[in-house]
């Protein structure tokens, strides 16, 4: 039988998801160049699509507005608090009464406790959560949970809970002209992706996974929101960002689908295995997967006891040479320092001749500057993460200490010395972080030892925090630590955690390649711009440095750097967002392009003004807009003002 057109538009059933195909791909033009344009979802809702949508119902008895609107209404509903969201309900919100979800409170109303405490904060940072944070206090008239049903001007609101993107997001769901209609944030973009994976990280308390270690954490979140969304048998879905979803339920069921794929070739590969053993690895996996799903776990490799010629102590290794000298790798606390003079006491080793550092995590660094003044040490590291060394403050990232290292003596990828019997080739090894290096130790009558940092372990990758930056792309991050360990050839690996030596074969090598390219394929698949890396770089556009202090009489400059993961080159149209008392010497609105697989810079000249009253910080942030990618209030850098002596 033909398919008639004619009888398939009779039913208004299709006659809507027709027409809400039409608006997904007219949301999807309109987007791409930032027009405003308002479609008539309903006879009684409208829907401004944008970088944030915004979204009014209208009735007798006033109007409600959802995410934001830009003329008078009488509420406004928040799915949840972050920055990069909630600044489209400023104005709405300026005479609307605001309701907003009650586990997004602490987001809402403290936003500039948050900002107070950021400056110590941000090291030794474990809970992984997004600084997309307000930077003052939204007044909120009502806060709501899932199972409440509010009546707003003639409409009535279901609240759902849907958390995953956020720790505490809400949908609302409302019976328009007939349909259902859902508006539920950040939970689908499109049909059945998201936009990133890096906001789903948190600790696991089942498993006893601190957020550091909870890679995908909130995928279980994510993965009950999207049932509710299911259940909730919507007509048509307005996110937050992107185009509207005519076919909830199928979004919904092919996300759902793609995260638990994601997050089961995750654990396939994990190196969370060795340290935390298969029963909590079982426990994570249930949570996102299911009480009965199939959960693989690598086998371990192959691993031995460390020779004798490397000194062992918690997170740091000290190369023997048979002079008497040692080298000394990495150095996070003062015991092992005291552990080391107590070997010079013993004469079992002369003197320290030398640091590396394979990367920036405290664990690896909160001693390393005491430990240069103590021995009277050089300390060694390659360029690419040098500058974190050195200037820690000058970035957020996980587990950061913040005691700089100074004069580092700055080795290139691949570069070689010559210290006593031993041969040193320095790497740069961007595996469990991107600002990570690696050392192959070689010597006469031995397998060689590369010390490979955090970077894997005898069950897989040290992958399981996300906002280290574990690029994807073939020649970058773990792909091109895994090309480095085969060009090594048969060698022993060293990571600092673990008492062993170990290897992989190279069926094992073959299986972790093609594991994370697998991973890859997925990721992009789920993810709403158009490459994986933009789901696990939360510093693909970042503020450099990330925290400055200013005066009213010394100019500072702050860099926007943008790394541009795609496949083609991008114009980028930049604001800078500047806080109260900051003046700018150049304009906020500037062009940037960048290359493909590059980076670019667009920089600000920066000056205080006045006196600044209630608190003695300020934030500024960034829009960005390029082709499919429209962020507001997206990146964030902490200033300060100098404190002036009379």
């Amino acid at each position: 039988m033909g398919f008639n057109l004619m009888t398939f538009l009779q039913s208004p059933r299709q006659v809507f998801v027709v027409r809400c195909a039409i608006i997904s791909v007219i949301a999807s033009i309109f987007t791409l160049h930032s027009h405003a344009e308002v479609i008539k979802l309903t006879a009684s809702c409208d829907v401004e699509l944008g970088a944030i949508n915004a979204v009014c119902v209208r009735s007798s008895e006033g109007s409600v507005a959802v995410y934001g609107w830009d003329q008078a209404v009488k509420h406004v509903l928040l799915t949840h608090g972050r920055r990069d969201v909630v600044w489209r309900a400023r104005k709405a919100a300026e005479s609307a009464k605001v309701v907003a979800p009650a586990r997004e409170r602490d987001l809402l109303e403290n936003g500039l406790d948050y900002w107070g405490r950021f400056p110590q904060a941000r090291y030794h940072d474990y809970a992984q959560q997004t600084t997309k944070v307000p930077s003052h206090s939204w007044t909120v008239n009502q806060w709501v949970e899932g199972g409440d049903a509010i009546h707003l001007s003639g409409t009535r609101f279901e609240v759902i809970e849907t958390p995953g993107f956020t720790r505490g997001a809400v949908s609302y769901v409302a019976v328009l002209d007939g349909k259902r209609v859902g508006f539920i944030g950040d939970l689908i973009y499109g049909d059945g992706k998201l936009l990133d994976l890096y906001s789903y990280q948190d600790a696991i308390p089942v498993a006893q996974i601190r957020g550091y270690h909870g890679y995908g954490a909130r995928l279980a979140d994510l993965v009950a929101s999207l049932n509710r969304i299911i259940d909730a048998k919507l007509d048509v879905a307005v996110p937050a960002r992107g185009p509207i979803i005519p076919n909830p339920t199928d979004a919904a069921t092919k996300l759902r689908q793609r995260v638990q794929a994601i997050y089961h070739n995750y654990l396939s590969t994990n190196a969370l295995n060795w340290y935390f053993k298969e029963d909590r690895m079982r426990a994570c996996g249930r949570r996102v997967l299911g009480q009965d799903a199939d959960i693989e776990l690598m086998p371990y490799c192959e691993y031995d006891t460390t020779p004798d010629w490397i000194y062992e102590n918690s997170t740091s290794r000290l190369i023997l040479s048979e002079t008497g000298a040692g080298f000394l790798l990495d150095c996070g606390s003062d015991r092992v320092i005291e552990a080391i003079e107590e070997l010079i006491q013993q004469q079992a080793v002369d003197k320290v001749e030398g640091i590396f550092v394979t990367h920036f995590h405290d664990d690896h660094t909160d001693a390393v500057a005491k430990a240069v003044k103590v021995f009277q040490s050089p300390v060694y590291a390659t360029e690419e993460y040098s500058d974190l060394l050195e200037q820690p403050a000058a970035f957020h990232l996980p587990a950061m200490t913040e005691n700089p290292i100074a004069n580092i003596k700055v080795m290139k990828d691949g570069a070689t010395m010559k210290w006593h019997e031993y041969t040193f080739t320095f790497h740069f090894f961007p595996g469990q972080a991107f600002y990570h290096g690696a050392m192959l130790v070689e010597k006469d009558g031995e397998k060689p030892v590369f010390f490979i940092g955090d970077a894997f372990a005898p069950s897989g990758f040290d992958d399981y925090c996300i906002l280290n930056r574990n690029l994807l792309h073939d020649h970058e991050g773990y792909l091109l630590c895994l090309e480095k360990i085969c060009d090594a050839g048969d060698c022993w690996l060293i990571n600092e955690h673990i008492r062993h030596v170990f290897k992989f074969n190279a069926t094992e090598l073959d299986h972790l390649t093609n594991r994370y390219r697998e991973r890859r394929n997925l990721i992009r698949e789920t993810v709403a711009w158009d490459d994986a890396n933009y789901a696990v770089d939360e510093q693909w556009a970042v503020f450099y440095p990330r925290s400055e202090t200013l005066s009213s009489k010394e100019v500072k400059t702050i860099e926007l750097r943008i790394t541009n993961h795609s496949a083609k080159a991008r114009d980028y149209s930049l604001k800078f967002n500047l806080p109260e008392n900051v003046v700018s010497l150049d304009k906020v609105f500037q062009k940037l392009t960048v290359q493909a697989g590059s980076m670019g810079t667009a920089s600000i000249r920066l000056k205080a003004r006045g006196r600044w009253k209630d608190h003695p910080w300020r934030i500024i942030t960034a829009d960005i807009e390029t082709d499919g990618i429209h962020v507001r209030e997206w990146s964030d850098a902490y200033l300060t003002l100098k404190e002036v002596t009379r």
